[in-house]
């Protein structure tokens, strides 16, 4: 299980993220940006993923499948609102694509330069306080936010 060393805050219908990295601002954002590298660190822990295709500019579409550690398959589609490399990436889950919603939220991840490290700060932003308590009762999602980027510090420290 990957250690998550992640402050979070919980405010009304969104959830905040903090983490430091000791990695250069260039590379970790670079690891949110491509398939080879989404598919070594992305998603909770003991879930991987197969990116169907991937579009990474401003109303680009990210197509993938997580793979659960129960064997179970989640389609997931997203699309990226806003790229500011390497200052942010926005993005909205758009569902599985096939119509199926039950996730729907705004990611916000900001990346601040500290001098060879970087400060990385995940909003994820829900439409009402009680659509992020439903989706985090049904996939633990703040824990998996957690997960998320202890794996992501995890990948980053095999580059």
């Amino acid at each position: 299980m990957a250690k998550s060393n992640v402050e979070t805050i919980i405010e009304n219908n969104k959830v905040t993220y903090k983490r430091h990295f000791d990695v250069p601002i260039d590379i970790v954002f670079e690891v949110w940006s491509s398939a080879e590298h989404l598919s070594k660190w992305w998603g909770p822990d003991g879930f991987t993923i197969t990116t169907k295709s991937l579009d990474f500019k401003n109303g680009g579409i990210w197509e993938y499948i997580m793979h659960g550690p129960d064997g179970h398959n989640f389609k997931n589609r997203v699309q990226f609102l806003d790229i500011k490399k390497p200052h942010h990436i926005f993005l909205t889950m758009l569902g599985d694509g096939e119509g199926d919603k039950d996730v729907d939220f705004e990611s916000r991840i900001y990346f601040e330069d500290m001098g060879g490290g970087t400060n990385l700060m995940m909003e994820q932003i829900f439409p009402s306080k009680e659509e992020l308590e439903r989706v985090d009762k049904k996939y633990s999602a703040i824990e998996g936010g957690k997960q998320h980027l202890g794996n992501l510090a995890n990948y980053l420290k095999t580059l």
